[in-house]
């Protein structure tokens, strides 16, 4: 018989944390059945160790795709998505973990009470490891009761609904589209494309903690990095063709901001024809932000250092 829920965790390096996050998962009181599924994509510290003691402890609990090689985030994303069996997922990463041992139970009651819900979250606290800054809140008093897909999709990244706060109806979305292994990034598109199914419930409630750390995910994306900046455009773009183009412009003001980054990139630096052919596609798509005459463009985004330098030269500066 297939559990109600599956709790979909996915790890890599999270040692120091992924007993606080398996112990929060036992933790939790339901009237259903639940399953645990891990994917670790090959930690290269004790997190397998931690992974299979605790599956000898509750063997019929605890699932693990333990992965002897390093695939990338986004194939453990999806591989471990596939595996759940049950009709909802709850979300929580090996490095975060709850607060609330009736989480679960409450999320799955409003679902369970709201059919066309595609998902539920809650309020979290966010906490910095090293104490270099002082735990908040994501959510204030402020935050939507009912979110739809126009609210995830704004002209900038928008970060309201912690990964570890959603409980979501994966029978709205049994399988993720196969675009998905080419993105940096499965949280985005991921509830994009559930709310574009159906509207989120916010429980004014704070049962998870989302810890910041090194390590964590959010440290490795680089918004001076080629690949990234590329990655996002590319998923963007994909998500446009997802919802039918209804939000076109918004998306194009979030792949500008990409693509006014990318001449300022190493990768770039010194390549004329790139920085030309992205300056003029991020002023294409918000001219509203980004257009300006065409010598500041010139000077302040498209000629390389090298370029600006020649020219000073011939025009007699120095």
């Amino acid at each position: 018989m297939k559990p109600k829920l599956s709790v979909y965790c996915i790890t890599y390096n999270h040692g120091p944390f992924i007993a606080e996050a398996l112990d929060s998962f036992l933790a939790q009181k339901t009237n259903f059945e639940f399953e645990i599924v891990v994917g670790d994509d090959a930690s290269k510290d004790n997190t397998q160790e931690v992974l299979k003691e605790y599956q000898q402890r509750y063997p019929d609990k605890i699932r693990l795709l333990l992965n002897q090689t390093n695939r990338g985030a986004i194939y453990n994303f999806i591989d471990t998505y596939d595996a759940c069996q049950g009709e909802y997922l709850a979300l929580c990463e090996g490095d975060d973990f709850w607060i609330n041992p009736l989480k679960l139970q409450k999320q799955v009651d409003f679902l369970d009470q709201h059919p066309e819900f595609s998902m539920s979250f809650h309020n979290a606290e966010v906490r910095y490891q090293d104490g270099s800054a002082p735990a908040y809140l994501l959510n204030d008093h402020t935050q939507k009761k009912v979110v739809t897909v126009d609210d995830l999709i704004g002209n900038k990244e928008t970060w309201f609904m912690a990964t570890a706060s959603i409980v979501l109806r994966k029978t709205f979305l049994p399988k993720l589209p196969a675009w998905m292994v080419e993105s940096k990034s499965g949280d985005i598109p991921l509830n994009i494309l559930m709310t574009q199914r159906g509207p989120a419930g916010y429980v004014d409630e704070v049962m998870s903690v989302y810890r910041k750390h090194s390590g964590g995910q959010s440290n490795t994306d680089h918004r001076w990095e080629a690949h990234f900046l590329l990655n996002r455009i590319n998923m963007y773009e994909h998500l446009d063709r997802e919802t039918g183009y209804q939000f076109s412009e918004r998306f194009k003001k979030t792949m500008a901001e990409f693509y006014w980054l990318l001449p300022d990139t190493v990768d770039f630096e010194t390549k004329f024809w790139p920085r030309l052919r992205y300056t003029m596609r991020a002023v294409k798509y918000d001219p509203a932000t980004y257009r300006k005459p065409w010598t500041n463009l010139f000077k302040e985004k498209i000629l390389t250092k090298r370029q600006l330098e020649i020219s000073r030269k011939l025009r007699g500066l120095k």
